[in-house]
């Protein structure tokens, strides 16, 4: 499996932590909310850039 695809699976799959986090009665201003939150950002930006730049 390609590597855009794993970062971007994991990126989802920290989306959806966070989401479930938020769920459990949890704000944005937990701090682990917007840890699983950074993580998410940061895989789906590398996943991106894979996408965009390699061939």
């Amino acid at each position: 499996m390609v590597a855009k695809y794993i970062l971007a699976a994991l990126a989802v799959a920290f989306l959806m932590a966070a989401a479930f986090r938020q769920t459990k009665g949890r704000t944005l201003r937990d701090p682990a909310t917007r840890t699983w939150l950074l993580i998410a950002l940061v895989f789906t930006t590398v996943a991106a850039w894979l996408q965009w730049h390699t061939s």
